[in-house]
């Protein structure tokens, strides 16, 4: 039997809205790899410290299904990730907030430093860090 709602759904919140795409313990990270460029699974595993394949699995269909990721495979076993115009749009709307976070860290005497992506050696070479970012909105916000 399906479900039937006996109050009416709530008007839509934008801010809601945005979260909604957000939440979550990963996906901010991720979003913020992609920023700086374009990653494999396997890389986007190894560059955020325990995360679980399944996980990760799923929260990717998430950031597509919501328009923030793209996905382009590369062959029938891998596939590479990369944001789309909105996802870097959503990154430099992230960034303000993530810098008041950092200051809401120190206070706490917390350093956090951001994940960086590790490079396999098909991508880019032994596993060295890789910063650059082809979209000029995602450098603006680096900045």
């Amino acid at each position: 039997m399906a479900y039937h709602r006996k109050r009416p759904a709530p008007d839509p919140c934008p801010v809601e809205t945005v979260l909604k795409i957000v939440s979550g313990k990963w996906k901010v990270r991720v979003l913020h790899l992609l920023s700086l460029d374009e990653l494999s699974f396997g890389e986007l595993r190894n560059s955020i410290v325990g995360v679980r394949q399944q996980v990760l699995s799923s929260l990717l269909r998430d950031l597509i299904a919501d328009g923030a990721v793209r996905q382009r495979k590369i062959s029938s076993e891998r596939s590479i990730y990369a944001l789309t115009e909105r996802g870097f749009e959503l990154v430099a709307l992230l960034t303000p907030l993530a810098e008041w976070g950092n200051n809401l860290l120190a206070e706490q005497g917390i350093a956090w430093r951001p994940p960086e992506p590790r490079r396999s050696a098909q991508h880019g070479g032994g596993g060295e860090t890789y910063l650059a970012s082809a979209h000029p909105s995602a450098r603006n916000a680096q900045r």
